[in-house]
């Protein structure tokens, strides 16, 4: 039976309570209201005017918020990853629960439509991928944040959508949900401390094709971070050399959602350890372990 405002209201004076025990069962009730209590909650921080017990009711919602968002990243999970920008926006939500998912996906309609008006039928692969550079690089001026690469709102596609700045793998994600919305075949590729992107005229992102050579399959590769430049595989290999990182065929071919998705939390998580923010941290490994 759900409580009454009355109730939580009461609830809430026992916050200050200094048996712990009253106060763990206090906070765990008031928890258990959900999504739909923190208004209430928020109501009565207002109304409250204790700093103490407000910062505790913050700590409450901020838990109530956290373990709604783990519960939604869990069915994301368990459908299959099927819609990458709702993954990526439940990433966002993390830092940003109130976020309004309707201003992304209308700020991505309109880069689609800056690249529908440059395209023209007719066009080569390598053509295409010129036009969605000239207008996602030159025209809307987004770049890569190359002093920063720990930095977790480069990581956020609300702030990089505004910011026109982000990391490498923000920014191949928006590349490619442009892409495909264009049905132009571009796909996220997971290197190590970079993402990249791949053209392949076949949908090789689920290695459901696994009879074919995906390699064959992929004319060239994009890099997010350099305007767009595009690439080949032995540019791969000599990145991974460099680098002393074994050479493994994942880093030649398209990602799932799922491991896109994982990749971005992974950075979350290695940024907000970075900058010593390790609670933030602890949070994002909870989320990080649901793809196990």
């Amino acid at each position: 039976m759900p409580l009454s405002l009355n109730e939580i209201n009461a609830l809430v004076s026992l916050l200050d309570d200094d048996d712990q025990e009253v106060f763990q069962l206090v906070s765990n009730q008031l928890g258990s209201l959900g999504v739909d209590g923190i208004p209430v909650l928020e109501a009565a921080w207002e109304h409250i005017g204790e700093p103490i017990i407000q910062e505790k009711i913050e700590d409450i919602i901020q838990k109530i918020q956290f373990d709604n968002l783990k519960d939604l990243l869990n069915i994301w999970i368990k459908s299959g990853g099927e819609n990458l920008l709702d993954g990526v926006i439940l990433v966002a939500k993390f830092q940003y629960p109130e976020l309004d998912e309707s201003k992304i996906i209308t700020q991505i309609d309109k880069i689609i439509q800056s690249v529908w008006i440059e395209l023209n039928n007719g066009l080569t692969p390598l053509e295409e991928v010129r036009v969605i550079n000239h207008v996602f690089f030159n025209l809307l001026a987004f770049h890569g944040d190359l002093e920063h690469p720990f930095e977790p709102n480069n990581g956020y596609i609300n702030l990089v959508l505004d910011s026109k700045k982000g990391n490498s793998l923000i920014l191949g994600i928006i590349y490619s949900l442009v892409a495909k919305q264009l049905n132009i075949p571009i796909y996220g590729v997971n290197l190590p401390y970079h993402f990249i992107l791949a053209y392949s005229p076949i949908d090789l992102a689920q290695n459901e094709l696994g009879e074919i050579d995906i390699q064959e399959k992929i004319l060239f590769y994009i890099n997010p971070l350099n305007k767009g430049l595009v690439f080949s595989r032995a540019e791969i290999s000599s990145y991974l050399e460099r680098s002393n990182i074994k050479s493994q065929e994942k880093y030649f071919n398209p990602s799932s959602n799922l491991e896109i998705v994982k990749a971005l939390i992974y950075n979350q998580m290695n940024g907000y350890d970075q900058k010593g923010q390790k609670e933030k941290g602890k949070k994002w490994q909870v989320l990080y372990k649901l793809f196990d």
